[in-house]
């Protein structure tokens, strides 16, 4: 199954048509009480399609950061937050629901909710 067309965004479909199949890094998790929470996903993968305003790959830029709203949030687990780092997205549909699981050998973030919402790409170049 590929991540990226639960967001349903053409951009990130040509972006990436195969989906996310190296590590990413969760970023930034925020939750807001308006049953809406928005996270940052950054990805060291290669993109199907060069953006001219982004530079060129792996001199201007090596990252692409992908934001994204959520809405309906239903449970959040987190353990050790401080030692997020690299890995594998893992993600299923389970019903009405979308999970999402980010974890390594000390630490995972769960999430479960109904919609993600692109709102925009960020790059930066990571040494």
């Amino acid at each position: 199954m590929n991540f990226i067309n639960n967001i349903g965004n053409k951009f990130l479909n040509e972006l990436f048509p195969d989906g996310l199949n190296e590590k990413v890094l969760l970023g930034q998790l925020c939750l807001d009480l308006a049953d809406q929470f928005s996270i940052n996903i950054h990805v060291s993968q290669k993109p199907s399609k060069e953006i001219a305003k982004w530079g060129t790959w792996g001199k201007d830029y090596n990252v692409i950061v992908i934001k994204l709203i959520g809405q309906f949030l239903k449970k959040v687990n987190i353990v050790n937050w401080q030692n997020v780092d690299f890995c594998t997205l893992n993600f299923s549909n389970t019903n009405e629901y979308i999970s999402l699981n980010f974890d390594g050998d000390t630490w995972k973030v769960n999430l479960e909710f109904k919609t993600l919402t692109f709102q925009r790409c960020d790059v930066y170049l990571k040494n």
